[in-house]
């Protein structure tokens, strides 16, 4: 047993790099003969194995008996590939959406699974290569939408590869199987990690501060950051045991705050982006206005879910970088 499992995962591992450049590519795929492979599982090879050993038998001792059991075993395997095979057949799948996420986080992609012939659909299984399969079962001329799961390793937009869709109804002897490219994508944004304040003066626009001026408004409590000026510390609310905090105050004039490249000169890319992307939710948050400002790439302050998302999907994207999983 331990040698067919070598040997046809082996062969199954040539075949699939066979066949990749005919994988079929687009928004919504259907199964056909052209693009369904059938090939024994371990179980197979032992069931065919058995029938040659019955049939070498009965030639041996001239038992119509045995040789009734074995046509009767070989018959039922002829049969289990058309019905494997028709377990795929007909099967219409279309790319619907993504969620985006941070980098390092799961996610899921949706597609829609739809039934084109009056029949069932048993025991199908989807997945993206190295990800955890989806056992689905599907009604006769019924469509059911399925959420398969992603993790994401870096930012970038992130196309995750073939699909496989396989079954080995009814029977386990056979398993069919399929690949196909949906046009589906989703942005991982970068991973947010606390770090400094944006430099004040980056910008060309008035920004917030934690020193009060004249005129300015006072707007809330923040976890004190190492180099703030002690003059606000909120002692207060120290002594209430709530941490250490201090006072912000805002301009009556502005409540923007620009996110500037150049105010984090010390940190790497990543950790850069990373920094900027934890503002970005952060002044989202506190409904104060930002924009975002990049070697070759300018957002003007705004606020709102939609201008977070356009921040974020710029902040992803810097530098053409792609996510990166594991592709079939």
């Amino acid at each position: 047993m331990w040698l067919v499992d070598q040997v046809g995962g082996r062969f199954q591992a040539w075949v699939d790099k066979v066949i990749s450049s005919r994988r079929p590519k687009g928004h919504s795929i259907l199964l056909n003969q052209k693009r369904i492979y059938i090939f024994p599982t371990a179980s197979g090879w032992s069931f065919l194995f058995l029938c040659i050993l019955l049939f070498f038998i009965a030639t041996n001792y001239q038992n119509n008996l045995i040789h009734a059991v074995a046509y009767l075993l070989v018959a039922l395997g002829v049969l289990t590939i058309h019905f494997t095979y028709l377990n795929l057949s007909g099967l219409r799948i279309t790319a619907l959406r993504g969620k985006n996420c941070f980098a390092g986080d799961s996610t899921y992609l949706s597609v829609l699974l739809e039934s084109e012939n009056n029949r069932n659909y048993e025991t199908i299984q989807l997945n993206w290569k190295g990800q955890p399969e989806e056992t689905v079962h599907l009604e006769k001329e019924q469509a059911r939408g399925v959420e398969l799961n992603l993790t994401t390793h870096k930012r970038g937009r992130l196309k995750p590869g073939p699909l496989k869709i396989e079954t080995t109804y009814p029977f386990g002897l056979l398993r069919a199987w399929s690949w196909v490219e949906l046009d589906l994508d989703i942005v991982v944004f970068p991973k947010p990690q606390k770090g400094p304040r944006p430099d004040l003066n980056s910008g060309d626009q008035d920004s917030y501060s934690g020193d009060k001026r004249a005129g300015d408004d006072f707007f809330g409590l923040e976890e004190y950051q190492p180099g703030q000026s002690t003059k606000h510390i909120a002692w207060k609310q120290f002594a209430q045991g709530r941490g250490l905090l201090v006072k912000r105050y805002v301009g009556q004039q502005s409540r923007q705050v620009w996110l500037n490249w150049e105010s984090w000169p010390d940190l790497p890319m990543e950790p850069r982006l990373s920094v900027i992307c934890y503002w970005a939710i952060q002044l989202e948050h506190e409904g104060i206005d930002f924009g975002l400002m990049l070697p070759n790439n300018r957002i003007q302050p705004s606020s709102g879910p939609d201008h977070l998302e356009k921040v974020l999907t710029v902040l992803a994207v810097f530098g053409g970088a792609n996510g990166n999983t594991g592709h079939a």
